[in-house]
């Protein structure tokens, strides 16, 4: 089992959504960006969180991919 790193923006999940990743303890967790080191750059850095680290797609870790809800007008 492989993990990765993994953070969540609401702004960018609002723009273009976002994924369901489980975590190496079995917790679900949303995340809009994932990368193989813990930068921290990503394209909303104000509003970026980090959210730790997730198992990697290829070893089963998406349990969603990424979608966008809808907003309050549909």
């Amino acid at each position: 089992m492989t993990t990765t790193h993994a953070w969540f923006s609401i702004e960018k999940a609002l723009r273009v959504g976002s994924a369901v990743y489980r975590k190496p303890g079995g917790t679900t967790v949303n995340v809009t960006r994932m990368s193989d080191e813990k930068d921290g750059k990503g394209a909303y850095p104000y509003d970026e969180r980090y959210v730790g680290q997730v198992i990697r797609n290829e070893d089963g870790g998406c349990v969603r991919p990424s979608q966008r809800v809808p907003g309050i007008t549909g």
